[in-house]
């Protein structure tokens, strides 16, 4: 398979996930797409937070280019997620829903911060 060819497959395999997990987002509570765009912003701030954290040994690694790239696909992937975790939690405990936000942004720092603690090999 060539390389433009497995990126292809890779894109629309990515797409395909990110539209699923959308529908599933959304679909049990009926709340429509267009309202994960509430979800985006949230979502490229835990994105560049975690990026952030990722590259806190190595900082010269940490571009803005990185930065941007890290806000995209936070803003992109984790939109539906926060969809979920939210209307889960505020179906469940409605009085609860602000420490949920406060917990999900420690527990992005914390990923973060361990995804930068596993070691990468260098690329050629």
């Amino acid at each position: 398979m060539s390389r433009h060819s497995r990126r292809f497959v890779r894109t629309a395999t990515i797409l395909a996930v990110v539209a699923a997990g959308c529908l599933i987002a959304t679909e049990p509570w009926g709340l429509g797409v267009y309202q994960l765009l509430m979800f985006a912003a949230p979502g490229a701030l835990l994105g560049l937070g975690a990026s952030w954290m990722a590259h806190a040994a190595k900082r010269a690694e940490w571009t803005w280019a990185v930065a941007r790239r890290s806000a995209i696909r936070g803003a992109i992937v984790l939109a539906p997620v926060l969809t979920f975790i939210v209307a889960l939690d505020g179906n469940a405990r409605p009085q609860r829903l602000l420490v949920g936000f406060v917990y999900a942004a420690w527990l992005a720092l914390l990923a973060g911060g361990i995804a930068g603690l596993i070691p990468r090999r260098a690329s050629p």
